[in-house]
């Protein structure tokens, strides 16, 4: 098995995360930036733009979005994810994932391909980053507590850290030490999956 495929098969939702790592703030972030300048985009359009928030800043992020959330998520996923937001408070950093509109408006595409193109992109940096973050043996989960650019949400927390208004939050990535098992995961069969033609 290739280090890859053990790589892949490493990466895990993790949501039991904390602060007990020796990796410095400075060797996290450049890992991620290694890693995020290599990833393809549409037309190389490089849309997606990164923002890693640590320590007490990460733990303001989290108290602002367990506030809005709280309105939002009801019952049984109010008990499940506000565990989930809790434990982001207390974890390493967070990884923000946004979509610069003004370079997704410069694509070569619109309407709905300009949509796949640009979640596409994200989706992209978003698996790859996590990848990354497991090499590093730290563990995460990737969010989408954000109600929408359209409802808002993006613009308070793009106001907290003083972040360009053309920027659309897709999704927030909490990480940490590892601190606890990942769930167990199914799989559905592999030639349901992966179907082979000719």
């Amino acid at each position: 098995m290739s280090q890859f495929t053990d790589l892949v098969k490493s990466r895990r939702t993790r949501y039991a995360i904390g602060n007990n790592t020796d990796l410095s703030k400075e060797e996290i972030v450049a890992r991620i930036r290694e890693v995020a300048r290599e990833v393809p985009t549409a037309s190389n359009s490089q849309t997606t733009r990164l923002v890693v928030v640590f320590g007490e800043e990460n733990a303001r992020l989290w108290d602002h979005i367990l506030d809005v959330q709280k309105d939002v998520l009801q019952g049984e996923m109010w008990d499940m994810m506000s565990g989930v937001m809790q434990g982001a408070k207390g974890a390493v950093g967070t990884v923000l994932f946004f979509e610069d509109l003004d370079a997704v408006a410069k694509m070569p595409a619109e309407g709905a391909r300009e949509e796949a193109y640009k979640q596409n992109n994200n989706a992209n940096s978003q698996y790859a980053i996590w990848l990354a973050l497991t090499e590093l043996g730290l563990g995460a989960s990737l969010q989408h507590m954000n109600i929408g650019h359209e409802q808002g949400f993006d613009k308070s927390v793009l106001e907290m850290f003083n972040l360009p208004e053309n920027y659309e939050m897709i999704a927030q990535m909490p990480f940490g030490s590892i601190e606890g098992d990942a769930f167990p995961k199914e799989y559905i069969e592999d030639e349901v999956r992966v179907q082979v033609i000719g």
